[in-house]
């Protein structure tokens, strides 16, 4: 037995809304694209990619309001409702508010909300030493503290890597947890390190190493000079 649709908007008005919001026309997108064989009745099955782009379309408010909408008698329209019936219970059943789904799934709901979209481009501009497992930077620090924040970054923080995300998503989450939750012990390596990396470019900083000789140089000459003013002294 399938479940009712709630009648609200009619869909090509809610549609239009949808597509001129940049979160939800960019989930809408992805799902003309990923449930296409759906739509299109070329299968029954909502496949994992058709499933992430309609949790991503419904946890925006238009997505919802278009999913939900009145067809107003368009037998095309109830055709397409009848068919991606089948993802329904299942992401329901993701975008619940305790839910944990797979990091994939997480950043398409992110990239559905154009701040936690924001949020998220400016994680990946400043946190790519962060990636390549170098340092966790206070500009990086600060992006993940702003991202953190976001309503639609919630399960980035609970969510599981499956194989199915585009990047390195357990290499990134372990980095993460090392680098910046204060899990991480600095080396002798980190100290002699120079290069600061500053939106995926390497630059060069005041080097730690070299301020330590000098000042320890700047000691023993301060230890000679005393030991030569005593001398004098005592003669």
């Amino acid at each position: 037995m399938s479940i009712k649709w709630i009648n609200c908007t009619r869909c090509d008005i809610a549609r239009t809304k949808c597509a001129y919001r940049m979160g939800c026309g960019f989930s809408l997108h992805g799902y003309m694209v990923d449930c296409a064989d759906l739509i299109a009745g070329r299968t029954n099955k909502c496949q994992p990619a058709c499933q992430r782009a309609l949790i991503a379309l419904m946890s925006t408010e238009e997505g919802q309001e278009l999913v939900d909408c009145e067809c107003d008698g368009s037998k095309f329209c109830e055709l397409n409702k009848e068919r991606i019936e089948v993802c329904r219970a299942s992401v329901v059943a993701a975008i619940a508010e305790d839910s944990v789904v797979s990091c994939s799934t997480a950043r398409w709901i992110c990239l559905a909300d154009p701040v936690c979209s924001t949020a998220l481009d400016f994680y990946h501009r400043f946190c790519r030493g962060l990636f390549d497992g170098r340092r966790c930077t206070p500009r990086c620090n600060n992006s993940l503290s702003i991202l953190d924040r976001q309503e639609k970054a919630s399960k980035l923080k609970t969510c599981f890597c499956d194989g199915s995300e585009d990047f390195p998503c357990q290499r990134i989450k372990d980095n993460t947890e090392r680098l910046c939750f204060g899990k991480y012990v600095y080396s002798v390596d980190d100290i002699d390190d120079n290069e600061i990396d500053v939106m995926g470019q390497r630059s060069l900083s005041t080097t730690v190493k070299p301020l330590t000789d000098k000042l320890s140089l700047l000691v023993v000459l301060l230890l000679l000079l005393a030991m030569t003013c005593m001398t004098f002294t005592d003669i």
